[in-house]
């Protein structure tokens, strides 16, 4: 596990790290969804929590076990401390909807956290289906596998809003994430789709677009074009469901897709001299 520096000394900074790690222990975690993301989320989590992950998929699960991390039936997964959230978009909503219906026999305040790529949607459904005394975190982290396995994840950024939590439970992962060296960046659900409809889901479109257009290498590519492939290349790993629901679910894409549009039609017109 990777440790902060500090410049206390060391032998208390090491009986602090040992603290730590003890409460670490202590907390059982579960991911909900084992797809590309959720195994990405397991590896980082795993060499720090006890984790267990659940999947509808068999294929998923199977997965799971060759990376060594535990699988668990729902009731099981839904009964750990802390709870993330790696599902489709689209399937957000009825996931919530079911788990909120199991969890409240449980009699224990969990901290619900969500990996969701649009925040507003997230709040809502968490708001609506949670009952009170449950802790919600919001988080986007803005990076992926092929971004991971390019770059490493020092430096990678993530987007996180308290919503629900408590400041000891929000203090908690905010530092936690620290320590993986990641960029923290708080923002409300609002900013966030506001700013994404024009960064993530603009992007998406851009690659989407390109990717019908069949572009094929040439030898006298220019350094833009190269890149504009490159864009296209990143988006079509991604499965297409999550570029729909991207721009179905965040309320800001809309008018994003007008303004591409409409830009559009002005650089025609003045192709055309009209």
């Amino acid at each position: 596990m990777e440790k902060r520096t500090s410049t206390q000394p060391q032998g208390r900074d090491q009986s602090q790290n040992q603290i730590q790690d003890q409460i670490r222990d202590q907390i059982q975690v579960s991911i909900i969804g084992f797809g590309r993301f959720g195994q990405l989320w397991a590896s980082m989590l795993k060499s720090d929590f006890p984790v267990k992950v659940f999947d509808q998929s068999e294929a998923a699960l199977e997965q799971a076990s060759k990376a060594g991390v535990p699988v668990a039936a729902l009731e099981d997964a839904l009964a750990a401390d802390v709870i993330f959230y790696s599902v489709p978009i689209s399937e957000f909503a009825t996931t919530i909807n079911e788990h909120a219906r199991i969890l409240k026999t449980m009699g224990k305040s969990k901290v619900i956290i969500d990996l969701l790529s649009v925040k507003v949607h997230a709040k809502e459904i968490l708001t609506r289906e949670l009952p009170e005394e449950f802790e919600a975190m919001l988080c986007h982290p803005l990076f992926g596998p092929d971004s991971v396995n390019q770059f490493g994840l020092a430096g990678q950024r993530i987007v996180i809003e308290q919503f629900r939590a408590s400041d000891e439970t929000y203090k908690f992962w905010k530092n936690y994430f620290a320590e993986k060296q990641l960029k923290v960046i708080d923002m409300t659900a609002e900013e966030h789709d506001e700013e994404m409809a024009g960064s993530q889901a603009l992007t998406h479109l851009v690659g989407r677009i390109l990717s019908k257009m069949h572009l094929a290498e040439s030898q006298v590519d220019t350094t833009g074009s190269q890149k504009l492939k490159e864009v296209t290349e990143q988006v079509s790993n991604d499965e297409f469901q999550l570029f729909l629901d991207m721009q179905r679910y965040n309320p800001y894409t809309r008018a994003m897709r007008e303004k591409f549009v409409n830009a559009q039609s002005e650089i025609y017109k003045q192709i055309d001299g009209s």
